[in-house]
């Protein structure tokens, strides 16, 4: 019997690291079981990281929606918390780099009479939306005169 694993993240400019990430994330829920993918608010992710995404969360919701081995996209609430209480998974599958510590969520959830198992996924690829956001900052902002679409120079 297959388990509910639960995965949330901003899903922002979607790459082989996220890819890879909800696919080890379905492994856990083993055969018949359910991936969930909480997709983050536009103003939580404003809220955790500073910036707002790139793509607006009802086009995240959908690309991620459309992945293969995600079986269904909610979008988060205001608290991420009130998320895992109304998904209720089996499974908390963390990113590498989400700002939720391990113990620290287990506690929160034994607070609330739920006891999840919460694992940590590693890093998959070298890639990060951040850092592909930093390298097209660099490539078409920088002080260079503008490219056109060819990548010719213009005469």
């Amino acid at each position: 019997m297959g388990r509910r694993v639960l995965v949330a993240g901003t899903f922002d400019l979607i790459h082989e690291g996220h890819i890879k990430m909800l696919w080890e994330a379905k492994k856990l829920a083993g055969k018949d079981g359910e991936l969930v993918v909480v997709i983050a608010r536009d103003d939580n992710v404003m809220r955790f990281k500073g910036r707002f995404p790139v793509i607006r969360e009802s086009s995240r919701a959908y690309i991620v929606k459309n992945l293969k081995p995600v079986d269904r996209v909610v979008l988060g609430e205001k608290e991420p918390l009130d998320s895992i209480v109304k998904i209720r998974p089996d499974v908390i599958a963390l990113g590498y780099d989400q700002w939720a510590e391990e113990r620290w969520l287990r506690e929160e959830l034994r607070k609330r009479g739920m006891e999840i198992e919460v694992v940590r996924l590693p890093r998959f690829g070298d890639s990060s939306s951040s850092s592909i956001i930093d390298k097209i900052v660099r490539l078409f902002c920088s002080d260079k005169e503008p490219r056109n679409g060819g990548g010719e120079s213009k005469s």
